[in-house]
């Protein structure tokens, strides 16, 4: 039996009065309450997976508070952020830890980056299917 392969159906926004794809998925993250669904922006343009540092907080999610940083992206402004780790699961029974920043930004999308997660994954944009497939390497 081959490598398990995790599927998400496509999502849709609108932008200009047309319909596109976004990828957004929804994977459980681990808390200290347990697992806890989360959407995600799967971003290739993204180095690393960001989360916000308020739910690291309410949600007792790891991070290191004394390595505070900036992280940049589209514009000159950094936003605060500090590195640390989170959980997610595929499926019932494929866990993976990822390094992660929690960016203090209220109102950012939470986004899944390349780091830890194109490494271990071949990932298809399937428009036949209209899913997103990540296949472990």
């Amino acid at each position: 039996m081959g490598k398990p392969i995790f599927t998400f159906p496509y999502r849709y926004k609108n932008i200009a009065e047309e319909k596109i794809f976004n990828p957004i998925l929804t994977l459980p993250i681990k808390t200290k309450e347990g697992w806890l669904n989360t959407l995600f922006l799967l971003d290739s343009g993204a180095d690393t997976t960001m989360l916000t540092l308020s739910m690291a907080k309410r949600l007792g999610l790891s991070f290191d508070s004394k390595k505070k940083t900036k992280l940049f992206g589209i514009g000159d402004l950094g936003v605060p952020a500090y590195p640390g780790k989170v959980v997610i699961k595929f499926k019932p029974y494929f866990e993976l830890t990822l390094r992660c920043y929690y960016i203090d930004a209220e109102d950012s999308t939470l986004l899944l980056g390349r780091l830890d997660v194109f490494d271990k994954f071949n990932i298809c944009f399937n428009s036949s299917t209209q899913q997103v497939i990540f296949q472990p390497k």
